[in-house]
């Protein structure tokens, strides 16, 4: 006579059919406890290696003990551990990548709208050169009307609107006029078109008077600032 399993490792025969290799049928995923992993282990065990059934006069063979079960619970803890590092490594690798690759496209956007910009001020520097040069003629036929005369005052006014509507147009294209703070003359600003002697030596390459407003898109220049430039007498 076979003896008798001990009744809190017994399996009812509806849990038993859902397990056997038979069913056919893959265990539900569900939350692992430790009493669930210990039967779990249990069942893969005599499942994978199951004893031959016990003649008369012979014992059953023992099940797996306590200590065998934790062992193959903390095996399986470490295979899980190295598969999870191994997932969080690749995951590590992703993330750089995508951040390269970030790096890579933002790069590549600001070269490629650096070189649309210079391409375009290229095609329309000289565009911006004569609205510049049309802009100081009609400033120097507004400053040649008298300002005692009522025509030549509402000349005057007309010719400076003329002239800041040009300048408004300049702006809308990105072009801005400027005038160079400080005293000094800076020659990659400025352009001097005369010099005026002077006595002092502190007032040497300092701006004399300014003649007209420079023109700039972004930092670069397009139409330097015309000064004259105090220069000691000789």
């Amino acid at each position: 006579m076979s003896e008798e399993r001990p009744p809190e490792l017994e399996l009812d025969a509806e849990d038993s059919d859902s397990t056997s290799p038979q069913a056919g049928l893959e265990p539900e995923v569900a939350l692992i406890t430790p009493a669930a992993a210990y039967e779990a282990i249990a069942t893969a065990v005599a499942i994978a290696a199951p004893a031959a059934p016990a003649t008369e006069g012979q014992a059953a063979p023992p099940l797996p003990s306590a200590v065998e079960i934790l062992g193959a619970i903390r095996q399986l803890g470490s295979a899980l551990e190295r598969r999870l590092e191994g997932l969080q490594a690749q995951f590590d690798r992703e993330i750089r990548a995508e951040a390269t690759r970030e790096k890579v496209v933002d790069r590549l956007h600001a070269e490629l709208q650096e070189y649309k910009q210079d391409l375009l001020l290229k095609v329309l520097r000289p565009v911006f050169v004569d609205l510049i040069q049309l802009h100081d003629d009609i400033g120097k036929i507004a400053a040649a009307q008298p300002e005692e005369d009522d025509e030549g005052s509402r000349l005057r006014t007309a010719l400076t609107n003329i002239q800041q509507g040009i300048e408004d147009i300049l702006y809308r294209q990105g072009v801005e006029p400027y005038v160079e703070p400080g005293p000094l003359f800076d020659p990659r600003r400025q352009r001097a078109v005369a010099t005026v002697p002077t006595d002092d030596p502190a007032l040497a390459k300092t701006v004399a008077i300014r003649h007209r407003k420079g023109f700039q898109a972004g930092e670069r220049v397009i139409r330097p600032e015309i000064v004259s430039v105090y220069a000691p007498k000789t």
